[in-house]
């Protein structure tokens, strides 16, 4: 499978924040959001045998692993392959993912799912039948996850969480647009909305990357 790194940092996003994980970025994107802060992963990375990355992964103290991207499910047949080997070596694992695919042996398998819901400033869409068949066989391990510019993209992560009413409903500030976060708070505190406001940790203490 083509990976684009492995590193080992602290988990910047959602609800899972402050969480030691290994991260296994690999290479390949099937969408092309306008902010998105790991460009390099849509093309860069060197072929990895699976064996070759559970071997990486051993080297690091910490049995959290999060698969990410790009978009890890382009690479479905080998995701598979590589969670079932974890999971037989008892790591908990999240894979994330942008609400565009849906993978049911991934999804049984992993512990976590966090869901990256696209809103209109990200220039994509996910799928909002992605969206509802993740959230109706797995709402007790999934997160929807928007990342919001403007009053525009949380008009839309509003109308996805009073529709579906996901368990874990994440609402992210856009790095590039954090002041927008004061009046966001007020818009999701008059709203009552059932979600939570959380800064992008990474970016917020350590820069772009997802993690130190």
């Amino acid at each position: 499978m083509k990976v684009s790194e492995i590193f080992y940092s602290i988990e910047g996003e959602g609800i899972q924040i402050g969480r030691p994980e290994i991260f296994v970025r690999l290479t390949g994107c099937n969408l092309e959001c306008s902010w998105c802060d790991t460009r390099y992963a849509w093309q860069s990375g060197k072929e990895m045998d699976i064996r070759e990355i559970v071997r990486t992964i051993k080297k690091y103290p910490c049995k959290n692993v999060s698969i990410t991207g790009g978009e890890p499910l382009c690479q479905s047949k080998e995701v598979f392959e590589l969670v079932k080997q974890l999971k037989n070596l008892a790591y908990w694992i999240q894979i994330n993912t942008n609400g565009t695919l849906f993978d049911k042996q991934i999804f049984n398998l992993v512990d976590f799912i966090s869901m990256d819901c696209k809103c209109p400033s990200s220039g994509m869409k996910s799928d909002q039948s992605v969206l509802g068949k993740t959230r109706d066989a797995y709402d007790s391990k999934v997160q929807f996850k928007f990342v919001v510019s403007d009053r525009t993209d949380y008009m839309h992560a509003k109308n996805i969480i009073r529709c579906m009413n996901p368990l874990h409903a994440v609402i992210q500030p856009e790095w590039a647009h954090r002041k927008f976060a004061k009046h966001l708070a007020e818009l999701i505190k008059n709203d009552g909305l059932n979600s939570r406001i959380i800064f992008q940790q990474h970016k917020l203490i350590w820069g772009s990357k997802k993690g130190v």
